[in-house]
């Protein structure tokens, strides 16, 4: 029985022990995250005013990794924020400290998902084209991996961006497109969305119906048209679908009714809710939606709540 009581006791001991070391390092932690926001608050003081005035460095409170790694994070996210920033001063900054030299060495020391987001923040920073080369053979890594490869690529060298994604080996989901055309909304990668509408190659198609879809280019109309009247019935040719709802163009074409009514259930249901999302009234679309089909997409309509613009005298 004494051995018993000894056992326990000494369970107890190391449990309390286990609970005192978590408090400690939570009470740590909360003393250094106040150091750490206000430093990096600093840097974004100091990266926003070299890029007002066109120069000055900011200046790392030490040469330790994590300063200079919290120094290249806050570069990364003042380049997501802006169009066209200064790119040269942005450049001294990251060949002053070798941003890029430590992101490729925690690049080469890393595994997984920490490597792939070490590539992505390499791609928001103006290197030099070394840097992009450096790391190539990385696109045989996971799917992570191999995307931000591709996306560090793209941001070192624009003129081959085309090339680069048809040659891309692996479908890009929606995410993936949708951090290339971030790209696009901050100037640093100028393609233009004709022919990668027009294109036969899966990733290019998918990239020109997205950036339709994001910069609302109504011009377009006629190609997404072709598309839904001429292509066979795939993931694309929805897209294209869902792109003219996004543009709110007429859905009563024949073209569009024709691949509507081919739709099975599911496929339909998808595209109501789409286009009640979009204000299609039930009473416009006659000839998509069929009477089993009304109730439900009248309830759908009235589940959306809009705000309609009025003035004080509708009161």
């Amino acid at each position: 029985m004494e051995r018993i009581f000894q056992t326990y006791a000494l369970c107890a001991t190391a449990v309390a022990a286990v609970l005192a070391c978590t408090t400690l390092r939570l009470r740590l932690a909360r003393r250094r995250a106040p150091w750490h926001e206000a430093l990096r608050l600093r840097y974004l003081r100091c990266v926003v005013h070299a890029l007002l005035e066109g120069y000055g460095l900011p200046q790392p409170a030490a040469k330790r990794t994590q300063v200079r790694l919290l120094l290249a994070e806050t570069i990364a996210g003042v380049t997501a924020a802006t169009y066209g920033p200064d790119t040269g001063v942005l450049r001294r900054i990251v060949a002053a400290y070798a941003l890029d030299e430590l992101l490729l060495r925690r690049i080469r020391r890393s595994r997984g998902y920490r490597r792939a987001y070490y590539l992505s923040l390499l791609a928001m920073l103006p290197a030099d084209g070394s840097a992009a080369r450096r790391a190539e053979h990385y696109g045989r890594g996971n799917r992570s991996v191999r995307f931000y490869a591709l996306l560090l690529r793209l941001t070192n060298d624009p003129s081959r961006s085309i090339r680069l994604i048809a040659d891309y080996p692996t479908p890009l989901t929606l995410f993936e497109i949708g951090e290339i055309v971030a790209l696009l909304r901050r100037g640093a990668l100028p393609v233009a969305y004709g022919p990668l509408v027009a294109s036969h190659n899966r990733n290019l198609r998918a990239l020109g119906l997205a950036i339709v879809r994001r910069f609302g280019i109504e011009e377009a109309e006629q190609a997404l048209l072709r598309i839904v009247d001429r292509e066979p019935a795939d993931e694309l040719t929805r897209e294209a679908l869902f792109t003219l709802c996004t543009l709110r163009r007429p859905l009563t074409r024949r073209a569009v009714t024709r691949r509507i009514a081919a739709m099975d259930r599911t496929e339909r249901r998808t595209l109501l809710r789409r286009m009640a999302f979009e204000g299609y009234a039930a009473g416009a679309l006659r000839r998509v939606i069929d009477a089993e089909e009304r109730p439900y997409y009248e309830a759908l309509v009235a589940s959306y709540k809009r705000y309609l613009p009025c003035s004080v005298r509708d009161f």
